[in-house]
């Protein structure tokens, strides 16, 4: 009698166990039936084809992957392979969507729980990129998946670039036909920054169903209202590369020009020649300043040695503890290099992604 109350304790532990288990843990079908594609491995990868995760043999051109995902979130996944020979094929797949009014092809999919594809891969060569023959670019046949690949699929790969005024309602429009898109609720908090906190609220009342109750809608949904009741105007501290602890601003200025780099970024390094020249036009009009994002602190070091900018230097990374106020303050973007101009109140007045030349910044500043 001891001996089989044991027994149900025991199983009853164990279904617990399990079940516990389970529930951090999603299992994920890729099947695969490409008649063209060579005998070889395929490698499943997240965003990244360096990042890989698993990888299957490829024999007849069928493949067949179950793999495990420890995440509550979906994923974006993507597959490249290399034949015995050691070709590398880089994988695409079409999509419903377009990128600057043409097809778009996106590299990546979602971890939706099963995902099919059959057909012939259709090889293609990208205008601009030497050839070589240990490379091929190719079109896997359309997938077959759920509802988080499918909603990615019928995205416009730019929706989210350069946004304008216009870009709110259309991003608004397309959470209404996809409500439930991890996708977009990525890409809303990756430009969080770039829209006013009453527009990303009303981004996250359109967002319905399970995905509310994800980690990443609570934490973009804490941020912002942190955005609308921060009314802090005084400028922010920040470490310089002497190591103390300063202002950010200088109130005596009427303009600030904050740029954010990195020592790795190589459109960042290739616009400081241009800085230091519209440095020496308005540095007694306009104060400068570089904060860099670099999380090795000795490589930002050496890169403000050998780029001698001379005006004022700081360093915060998304670790630090003041990375969040500093991301409120200056309505931080993820892209670099990031440029904002602030006035007299320390507000900012307009923000650009991305390199701009000596006379962009001329401009930039002046108007």
């Amino acid at each position: 009698m001891i001996f089989k109350k044991l027994n149900i304790f025991f199983s009853v532990i164990f279904i617990l166990i399990v079940s516990s288990c389970s529930d951090n843990e999603k299992t994920i079908i890729i099947e695969g039936n490409i008649p063209n594609l060579p005998d070889g491995t395929i490698y499943l990868s997240r965003m990244s084809y360096n990042d890989k995760i698993d990888s299957v043999i490829t024999k007849n051109g069928k493949f067949k992957f179950s793999y495990k995902i420890k995440s509550d979130e979906p994923i974006y996944l993507g597959l490249h392979h290399i034949d015995k020979k050691g070709v590398f094929m880089m994988t695409g797949f079409p999509t419903n969507a377009k990128y600057n009014d043409g097809g778009f092809t996106s590299s990546l999919f979602m971890s939706d729980s099963v995902i099919v594809i059959n057909g012939k891969f259709k090889e293609f060569h990208p205008v601009g990129i030497p050839k070589d023959i240990k490379t091929r670019f190719v079109d896997f046949p359309r997938i077959k998946a759920g509802y988080q690949t499918n909603a990615l699929f019928h995205i416009d790969g730019d929706l989210f670039d350069n946004i304008t005024k216009e870009s709110f309602n259309k991003i608004l429009f397309k959470i209404k036909e996809y409500p439930n898109s991890f996708h977009l609720l990525y890409s809303v908090n990756e430009y969080k920054n770039s829209f006013s906190p009453i527009q990303i609220d009303n981004f996250l009342r359109t967002f319905k169903g399970e995905i509310t109750k994800s980690k990443t809608f609570n934490k973009l949904k804490n941020y912002n209202d942190k955005r609308k009741i921060n009314k802090d105007s005084k400028s922010p501290l920040l470490k310089n590369q002497k190591g103390k602890i300063e202002k950010v601003l200088d109130s005596r200025f009427d303009k600030h020009l904050v740029v954010f780099w990195a020592s790795w970024c190589g459109p960042c390094r290739q616009e400081i020649p241009g800085l230091k020249n519209i440095y020496k036009k308005f540095k007694n009009k306009v104060e400068f300043v570089s904060i860099s994002t670099d999380s090795n602190e000795q490589l930002w070091l050496n890169a403000l040695e050998k780029e001698k900018m001379p005006w004022k230097q700081f360093i915060v990374n998304e670790k630090s503890n003041e990375y969040e106020k500093i991301e409120i303050f200056f309505q931080l973007s993820k892209s670099i290099p990031y440029t904002l101009l602030l006035d007299k109140n320390m507000k900012v007045i307009k923000s650009h992604v991305g390199l701009m030349s000596e006379i962009e910044l001329d401009k930039y500043i002046s108007e």
